[in-house]
């Protein structure tokens, strides 16, 4: 159920498509439902964590497939918090039609909003999220997850994804460095004026879509192991050395995010085959 204390409440079945606020809801919902990848690498870390009677908190319901499996793995209940109205109303949906509603709570509130001994009980067993994106941090993991030790989770509660291995090296294209800049004269017309819209962070990219070349080595800049002690915030310099004679448009850089120890879900660029969109930064 929604959380009695979370408003407005949507039912779900009612939902019009040309709702505008169905315009809110992002589209990567979508693929990463499509994920096989993903989902696999998710299933498998469920599959292998015991959840028998014990109580969990799902970040970021989205479809509610991650807490659905938990349940179905014997848990105890399933705590699942989603901001969405709109997507929090149609995971209950999901859920119901599924037949695990008993079993499973959609909390319609951002995770740094619960409260424990109101929304959920005190000292949650197990963690589970997969809101990360393309660079990791943008989705909001770091503060998520930082809060729940704090806040949520018992001492020693089991964490997935258990640690992270950030890693970069030197990207040259022009293709890609087009995404988030305007380098030339367009017909004779000077419009380099928009290029104050550009992307001030990271952004997504699928490196295999546009023609590329790595051209430095791979430095390991971030480790965390949430079992332990970790920041977010921590600042480095970086250093590259380059491995060919290329213009160095950007850095790119991926997550090698282990869901167990055996269990890597990665969006490594080197991998031809990956799935996954990794970040870019343009220099």
């Amino acid at each position: 159920m929604l959380s009695h204390n979370s408003e407005p409440v949507f039912n779900a079945t009612s939902i019009n498509k040309n709702d505008p606020l169905i315009a809110t809801i992002p589209r990567w919902h979508f693929s990463m439902l499509n994920d096989h990848q993903r989902n696999q690498a998710f299933f498998n870390a469920i599959e292998a964590t015991d959840f028998t009677n014990k109580t969990v908190l799902d970040i970021g319901t989205g479809s509610g497939l991650l807490a659905m499996l938990i349940a179905r793995k014997g848990a105890q209940h399933v705590y699942t918090c989603e901001f969405n109205p709109l997507v929090a109303a149609k995971a209950e949906e999901i859920i119901r039609v599924n037949g695990l509603e008993h079993r499973i709570t959609v909390i319609n509130k951002l995770s740094t909003d619960l409260i424990a001994g109101e929304d959920l009980p005190r000292h949650i067993e197990i963690m589970i999220s997969e809101t990360v994106d393309c660079g990791f941090f943008g989705e909001g993991f770091g503060h998520a997850l930082t809060h729940a030790k704090r806040e949520l989770l018992s001492p020693g509660a089991i964490i997935i994804p258990q640690s992270v291995k950030l890693n970069a090296c030197l990207l040259s294209s022009q293709e890609v460095a087009n995404l988030n800049y305007v380098y030339d004269d367009i017909f004779g017309l000077d419009v380099s004026a928009f290029n104050s819209f550009q992307t001030a962070g990271y952004f997504p990219v699928r490196l295999q879509t546009w023609p590329h070349r790595l051209v430095s080595n791979t430095v390991a800049f971030y480790n965390a192991d949430f079992k332990n002690a970790f920041v977010f915030d921590a600042h480095q310099e970086l250093t590259f050395t380059a491995d060919a004679n290329a213009l160095a448009h950007g850095i790119v850089f991926w997550f090698d995010l282990f869901l167990k120890e055996d269990t890597c879900l990665s969006n490594d660029p080197h991998n031809v085959r990956i799935a996954l969109d990794a970040g870019c930064s343009i220099i």
